[in-house]
């Protein structure tokens, strides 16, 4: 299926099955394909209407040749919302990862009635630091430069760095998802990532279940650091759990995750 969007144009999303809804939101230079090997679980309930998209210049949608875009966690939330208005979806389930989470906590900003629950996949309340926003704005000239070699740089530091021997198949994996996004879109979202705001406040005042998923070994986002967001905020409705991965966690051990997200889901139904 296909939203077409005033400026982005052509928005590709798949839907699948009867039931509770639930949004799965792919991070940075990924597709709605990363979601592929916990989909089973969610097919075999026999209770989930499933919401996959391609966010802009991502997998199958479109993105504009221009390299002054800036694409913010803010505008994509309005896509996602536009899909779900368009499907007549006013309940649902998300799950985000990284950058998706991101997009899930700016939605929970203009809608928090939306949501029934929200999984943080490796991904994070906080703005980036002012040494995050320095490396995001400086990876644009690599971008431009050598777009493969910024996609092999990053795509490694994405998995578990004791078994990136062993996890080649998924490695490659993401790489060919990562060199099939849009160079424009890569550019415009580092930008808009780094200028997102905190969104700490979303998890300490909203109601609906909020859960966190950690990789012990994740590069990206160090468990220390996550574990410390989750006692500050401090919350009766915000769980956390921990996985023994990187920053990939629905590529890297999708059974431990679909055995994690199994406990959420009874919580939520």
């Amino acid at each position: 299926m296909t939203l077409i969007d005033d400026f982005y144009q052509k928005i590709n999303y798949k839907i699948e099955g009867e039931g509770i809804p639930i949004v799965l939101l792919h991070g940075f230079m990924e597709s709605l394909e990363v979601w592929n090997l916990i989909l089973p679980y969610f097919r075999n309930k026999k209770k989930y209407k499933i919401i996959l998209i391609d966010l802009p210049g991502h997998g199958k949608s479109f993105f504009p040749n221009r390299m002054d875009i800036i694409t913010s966690m803010e505008k994509t939330s309005v896509i996602v919302l536009k899909i779900l208005e368009k499907e007549y979806i006013n309940k649902a389930i998300f799950i985000g990862h990284s950058m998706g989470g991101y997009i899930s906590l700016s939605i929970a900003e203009k809608n928090p009635n939306l949501f029934l629950g929200l999984c943080l996949l490796h991904s994070t309340a906080y703005s980036d630091s002012y040494q995050k926003k320095k490396i995001r704005i400086k990876s644009i000239k690599l971008v431009k430069n050598n777009f493969p070699l910024f996609v092999d740089n990053n795509i490694n530091k994405l998995f578990d760095p004791r078994k990136l021997n062993i996890l080649q198949k998924q490695i490659f994996f993401v790489k060919r998802i990562a060199l099939s996004t849009s160079i424009y879109s890569v550019i415009s979202f580092l930008k808009g990532m780094s200028i997102r705001k905190n969104k700490i406040h979303i998890i300490k005042n909203t109601s609906f279940p909020k859960l966190y998923i950690i990789g012990l070994h994740d590069l990206i986002l160090p468990p220390k650091k996550m574990k410390k967001e989750v006692k500050y905020i401090n919350s009766i409705t915000t769980k956390y759990f921990d996985l023994n991965v990187g920053h990939m966690a629905h590529v890297e051990d999708p059974n431990g995750l679909i055995k994690i997200l199994s406990n959420f889901d009874r919580i939520i139904s």
